[in-house]
């Protein structure tokens, strides 16, 4: 699987602003102002990575806003 790096890498992949409107629910306009965002909405999560999984592709979760576990700190750091 390739890994998409953009949100419009990641519009593109399912099959534009059209389709992703549809994927999400999401009027056309607010698609096409995601464009122009560094992150996704994050109620878009599921719907897109799924679509992506069926494309081959994936992003990472960080495009729609998602944060991982901090790493946890040695207590020779404090």
């Amino acid at each position: 699987m390739s890994e998409l790096t953009t949100t419009s890498e990641v519009m593109d992949a399912p099959g534009g602003n059209g389709a992703v409107a549809e994927l999400t629910g999401s009027s056309i306009k607010a698609v096409w102002n995601w464009r122009g965002f560094e992150t996704f909405p994050s109620n878009t999560y599921v719907a897109m990575t799924i679509a992506l999984r069926a494309a081959g592709k994936t992003a990472p979760a960080s495009l729609w806003g998602m944060k991982l576990p901090a790493e946890p700190q040695s207590e020779d750091a404090a």
